[in-house]
């Protein structure tokens, strides 16, 4: 028999507590539910689980993507952005120099040397010096001194002040005629040997082989071999003949192009010079002409076309002498 006592007064519970009390001690515990009901349960509790988690994780895997996205694309615009700028175009390549002769791209000058590229838009300076330049449209540009000259393509130049030789040589009938631009006109090769002369109040172009035209406005002038033409300002263009070989020339002879004689006739270096000093080729008689056909040259030198044809004949049963018609006249020693 069990005896409750109760508390003292001052040990009393609240009357709501103690009818909770009570009632909890009324109450049995639950029966467990059945064992396929708790599988379902919990099957449905999963699920809902990875239907809210599985939308957070796509969220973020896309997040993630958008940010590569950005990334990449940020890359290439810094790769775009930090292309190197297209190689110059080159029009020229420098054959001869001698004395100093300067070369201006963008403000820059530099001393040009042999075997250098000129690349289009650039400016020659030439001073004191004296410069030769092959062409990539093909012929030979020869630059003398006091000259001052820009290549805008590898056909067309704009000489502002000096003198330019050109020669264009086997690029008679191939690509584009150079054209010489001027402030009194412009100057058009058509398959010839010519100078253009600049200076502050009249252009010259002196013609040693072939033709040329001048054009300026809406007037349009034409000179032969061994003709010079004058034009100025305000005033129609003059003419007058033209020595075709000379001191007039000289300059232009100094920078003749290489000419290699290793394993080549006589023949051909004999038509060189004549080509290169605007003299013609004769011959005493048939022998000397025949042995000038018939003997190869080996070895190399490289010198002006008429002290080259002199150090190679030393070696020849030939010898040359020159009249005063500017003939070469070729004769068995």
């Amino acid at each position: 028999m069990t005896t409750e006592h109760s508390p003292p007064p001052g040990d009393r519970e609240p009357a709501s507590e103690q009818a909770l009390r009570e009632l909890f001690a009324r109450v049995r515990p639950r029966q467990a539910p059945p064992a396929a009901d708790t599988e379902e349960i919990r099957a449905a509790l999963y699920a809902e689980w990875d239907a809210v988690t599985g939308r957070r994780v796509r969220f973020r895997r896309f997040a993630t993507s958008a940010a590569a996205a950005i990334f990449v694309a940020a890359g290439s615009w810094l790769l775009l952005d930090r292309t190197p700028p297209p190689a110059p175009v080159t029009v020229a390549q420098v054959e001869r120099v001698q004395g100093r002769v300067e070369l201006d791209v963008d403000g820059d000058a530099v001393a040009l040397r042999s075997g250098d590229s000129v690349p289009q838009g650039a400016t020659i300076a030439t001073g004191t010096g004296l410069v030769a330049l092959r062409l990539e449209s093909g012929g030979s540009l020869r630059l003398a001194s006091r000259t001052r000259m820009s290549l805008q393509a590898a056909s067309a130049v704009a000489l502002e002040a000096g003198a330019v030789y050109f020669d264009s040589e086997d690029a008679r009938t191939a690509g584009e005629p150079l054209t010489i631009a001027t402030s009194f006109g412009s100057v058009r090769d058509v398959g010839t040997q010519f100078i253009a002369d600049v200076e502050a109040t009249r252009l010259e172009v002196g013609v040693r082989e072939g033709s040329v035209t001048v054009a300026r406005d809406d007037e349009q002038v034409a000179a032969d071999a061994g003709e010079k033409i004058t034009l100025r300002d305000g005033a129609a263009a003059s003419r007058e003949p033209l020595t075709t070989f000379g001191n007039d020339w000289a300059w232009a002879e100094r920078l003749a192009p290489p000419f290699d004689i290793d394993g080549r006739r006589l023949i051909e270096l004999l038509e060189w010079v004549a080509a290169q000093t605007g003299r013609t080729l004769a011959f005493s008689d048939p022998a000397a002409e025949r042995t000038a056909r018939e003997t190869v040259l080996t070895g190399a030198i490289d010198l002006e076309p008429l002290p080259k044809l002199e150090a190679v004949l030393t070696t020849t049963d030939l010898s040359y002498s020159i009249d005063g018609d500017g003939r070469i006249l070729i004769s068995a020693k």
